[in-house]
Parts: C-alpha cells; structure tokens; sequence
C-alpha cells in the first residue's frame, strides 16, 4: 500500500474519532445543563430521609415508641415530637388482637404530608 493511502486511511480514522468525541461532548453539555436545571432541597431530604428512618423504626418494634426511640438512640419525647411533626399515623404499627393470635396483618405505611 503506498504511502499516501495510508497516511489518508489515518486522516480518515482520526476524523472518524474527532467526529465520535465532539458527539460524545455535546452529550456531556446537555446532560450537565439539565442538571443545572434541577435543585434538591437539603432540608427536605433530610426531612424526608428522617420520617423514613421513623416509620422503620416504629415497624420493626410494633409500633413500640420506647423501643423505636432506643433502635434510633434518641429520646423518646424527641422521637414523639417528631412523629407529631411529621405526622406519621402511629395506629398502623400498633398489634391487634389478629397479630396476638398468631395471624400477623399486612400494614400500610403512610407518612402524611
């Protein structure tokens, strides 16, 4: 193969890679531009992240806020602040007389908003 062919064959490969990067760049700037376009509220994800935190305890321990509160090493009045302040619907956890018998209930946790 003479020299020249193989000196375009090359050009025509670097064009061809020089094509693929700039796409590859206009794929980053339009991903990193819609992200700028979206925020994330530091304190409503850690709101949301603490009630969920809550709601696991309070499943784990049957609706038990003393033993919830010591699974989350808190108080237990801080705890039954919180479950106030977010309103998490405590009778959802609690036992009835179907879970002493034997027949545990399927539960549907809800945290209102």
């Amino acid at each position: 193969m003479p020299v020249q062919r193989r000196a375009q064959d090359r050009i025509g490969r670097l064009k061809s890679i020089a094509r693929k990067l700039l796409a590859e760049l206009e794929i980053i700037e339009e991903s990193s531009a819609s992200k700028d376009l979206v925020t994330v509220d530091f304190y409503e994800e850690v709101k949301r992240f603490e009630a969920e935190l809550i709601v696991q305890a309070l499943t784990y321990s049957e609706g038990h806020q003393l033993r919830a509160a010591r699974l989350l090493n808190m108080n237990p009045t801080t705890l039954n602040a919180k479950i106030k302040q977010y309103r998490i619907e405590t009778n959802t956890f609690s036992r009835t007389d179907d879970t002493k018998a034997g027949r545990r209930l399927r539960t549907t946790l809800r945290v209102l908003k």
